[in-house]
């Protein structure tokens, strides 16, 4: 007995307690002090129903001017619930458009108080709906569509607004039928057979929000066929495929629109397919009958739709391969794609497309390999079990170079690799090798089996040592000397491999250099570009080689030029030989060449006023990546590159150049504010906010700035006013 005194003591004692607090926050609502009214109203939501005497006072503190103090009133009276219907009017009046500066964000509390005030606000909500304001309509209908069929009695007057001259709130009233469910199906039925067109389209709007089996749904499907209208078709069509109207039916209409002229019908009923996932499999034979149709943007339609379907389109597969055969580059692209997206879907029929190919010609750059590689991970199960069929044939080939492609890491996969290893065909025991290396996470643990197959009877074997060597750099230094011994492999193919790999090592050996070095004497056009290559990723190199990289220059392929330009930048002040054919270089008409040379010009040439005087030319060179390294290598001389400073400030005036150029000056630091203020009505915001930065560095050095920065106080970035006002404070 005595517990339960206790307790009703404290309860009465805490009801005492909110009173006094209510009425010290009811007080505070009143105040001059608007970080008491704030406090106040934040209060009193959290008290939620037991304010519920600050009714009157929260009401008017929605009318306050201090926007936070708004916000907590609205929210405190949606915690109040019914006990706030006294406050239901004002909020009504506030669904008019606010000139407050969050607009849409106070349009959702109050509709969310008059949600939460609940049904006894539907009889003014639904007078409310004859608002000449369209925010109060639109307010209103949204408001009674979130109080579901509790709002049935406002279904006629919500059914007059579908022809609302205002399209937010034909959607509103539309979207509230639809959430009052079957009280509304009447006014629903009624719209859809209107013969207002735009009445229709409401109607058939409010279909979405009801289960796929309602008479609304069933009455719209029956009468899409003779819809006149593309605008109500496609709601319509959006309705019943976001609902998950019966497949069977929609397809029909699907199907239908697909073929049609307008665009919009096509895009819905693209999007119609690809809501029927995962049982879209009854409009697969359609899609399949298209791809043989002569219109190419009916075959491109079921090309992309048949990717996106997935495993659903898997009787596609092979259709779709035998078009690729049959079609042209845009048409393969977008089919290979397709298979891509269609997944592990597609991967059988890729493999089994090259069941006939000779085992030579199963190289990585088959599309099929390519495709494979880009499904990815998923694709690695079905793989390593092609690769464990006992016949070797070029499906089984095509599966490990897929592998290779792919990188898998996993020790299932490395295990599924090894036996084929010792392959007794060496197509296989290439390959095998390179996708191991591939898909080990510590290479370096493989440089003795590479060592050893670099010793392998077939050429094809050495080459794939050779080339997995390549692509594990410096790793790969410990097979130097294997290496150097494969230089004078008796397989050509197997020299140039070789000869790619040691430039792979990153290395300064010199003999190493000067035996490739060696390769250059008489070498036709391929070996000479994989020694040029070659040596230009060595660290650096001895220098004798100039002369004979100089020699080289003599060749017109502007990609052995470009790679004797690299191989001569890491020689730096040695190649002053190779000056004049770096000056000349500056010209070519590759600008792949002007580039490389331009790179190589920047670490040869020690004459800094000459050097300064090129990169400006070239800050003038119609290729961005010319322009990109010259702008770089501005930056890089620092302080030293301030005369080019008007140079540098005019790639302003391309967008393309800004970034780099932005960066080169933060190097520089050039100190004429003329040329800052001069980009301060750039169109970049990026660019005005390092433009003020630049000036309030300078401080009162630049108090020309003022008329320049002032203005950008109203700049519509918020970021740049802030700069701007902040060097205003520093210049002044």
């Amino acid at each position: 007995m005595n517990t339960i005194k206790t307790v009703f003591a404290l309860f009465i004692s805490s009801l005492l307690v909110h009173a006094n607090e209510v009425d010290e926050f009811i007080k505070d609502l009143e105040s001059g002090d608007k970080a008491k009214r704030r406090e106040a109203a934040r209060s009193l939501s959290l008290i939620g129903a037991k304010a519920k005497a600050a009714v009157p006072a929260l009401i008017k503190g929605l009318d306050d001017d201090e926007e936070q103090v708004f916000f907590w009133s609205a929210t405190a009276l949606a915690k109040m619930g019914p006990d706030a219907i006294e406050a239901a009017p004002e909020l009504i009046k506030l669904l008019s458009r606010s000139k407050r500066r969050y607009k849409d964000q106070i349009h959702v509390r109050i509709v969310h108080a008059l949600t939460e005030i609940g049904p006894a606000v539907v009889p003014q909500l639904t007078k409310a709906l004859g608002s000449d304001d369209s925010f109060v309509r639109t307010g209103s209908a949204e408001v009674l569509g979130n109080l579901g069929s509790d709002s049935q009695a406002a279904a006629p007057n919500l059914f007059n607004l579908l022809a609302d001259e205002n399209e937010n709130v034909r959607t509103a009233a539309s979207t509230a039928l639809g959430q009052i469910g079957p009280p509304a199906y009447k006014q629903i039925i009624q719209g859809l057979t209107s013969e207002n067109n735009i009445v229709r389209s409401a109607a058939a709007n409010a279909v979405i929000w009801l289960p796929p089996a309602s008479s609304p749904a069933n009455k719209l499907a029956d009468l899409l066929p003779q819809e006149p209208s593309s605008e109500v078709k496609a709601m319509g069509l959006r309705s019943l495929s976001q609902i998950g109207f019966s497949g069977k039916r929609l397809i029909v209409l699907l199907q239908t629109a697909l073929d049609s002229e307008l665009p919009q019908l096509r895009q819905v009923a693209l999007s119609g397919i690809l809501s029927l996932r995962p049982n879209s499999k009854a409009v697969i034979p359609y899609l399949i009958e298209r791809l043989n149709s002569i219109d190419s943007d009916k075959r491109n339609q079921a090309i992309n739709l048949l990717g996106r379907l997935g495993e659903d389109a898997t009787k596609a597969v092979t259709t779709l391969i035998e078009l690729h055969n049959k079609t042209e580059d845009e048409d393969q692209k977008r089919i290979r794609q397709a298979l891509i997206n269609m997944g592990t879907a597609s991967i059988k029929g890729i493999l089994d497309s090259s069941k006939n190919s000779p085992l030579d010609q199963m190289t990585a750059s088959l599309w099929q390999a390519e495709c494979l590689g880009k499904i990815g991970i998923q694709a690695v199960p079905q793989l390593t079990e092609k690769i464990k069929e006992r016949h070797s044939d070029s499906t089984k080939l095509l599966a490990l170079i897929a592998l290779e492609k792919i990188s898998d890491t996993s020790l299932s996969t490395q295990n599924a690799i090894l036996p084929l290893l010792a392959s007794e065909k060496a197509e296989f025991r290439g390959v095998a090798l390179k996708a191991l290396v591939a898909s080990t996470n510590k290479p370096q643990l493989l440089l003795p089996r590479l060592q050893n197959a670099m010793n392998d009877s077939s050429p094809l074997v050495r080459q794939a040592a050779m080339d997995a060597l390549a692509g594990l750099g410096e790793i790969a230094k410990g097979a130097s000397a294997a290496l150097v011994k494969s230089l004078n492999d008796k397989d050509s193919a197997v020299r140039l491999s070789a000869i790619r790999a040691i430039g792979k090592l990153n290395s300064e050996d010199s003999d190493l250099a000067e035996k490739l070095i060696q390769f250059l004497e008489g070498a036709n056009a391929e070996t000479r570009l994989a020694v040029v290559t070659s040596l230009g990723g060595f660290k650096q190199l001895p220098n004798s080689a100039v002369n004979n990289l100089v020699k080289v220059l003599k060749t017109e392929d502007s990609e052995t030029q470009s790679a004797v330009f690299t191989a001569l930048s890491k020689l730096g002040e040695s190649a002053k030989p190779a000056l004049p054919a770096l000056y000349q270089a500056l010209v070519h008409k590759s600008s792949t060449v002007r580039n490389a040379s331009l790179n190589a010009l920047t670490k040869v040439e020690k004459n800094k006023l000459k050097l300064l005087d090129v990169l400006q030319n070239k800050l003038k060179d119609d290729n961005d990546t010319v322009r990109h390294t010259a702008i770089r290598e501005l930056g890089n001389l620092g302080s030293d590159a301030r005369p080019a400073g008007k140079s540098l400030f005019d790639r302003f005036a391309t967008t393309e150049d800004r970034q780099v150029t932005m960066e080169a000056l933060r190097q520089i630091r050039v100190r004429d504010v003329s040329l800052y203020i001069s980009i301060l009505n750039n169109e970049e915001p990026l660019v005005r906010f390092f433009a003020c930065q630049a000036i309030r560095r300078a401080g009162k050095k630049a108090s020309s700035a003022e008329p320049a920065l002032t203005k950008l106080k109203t700049d519509s970035y918020d970021f740049v006013r802030r700069e701007a006002r902040r060097a205003l404070e520093a210049i002044r």
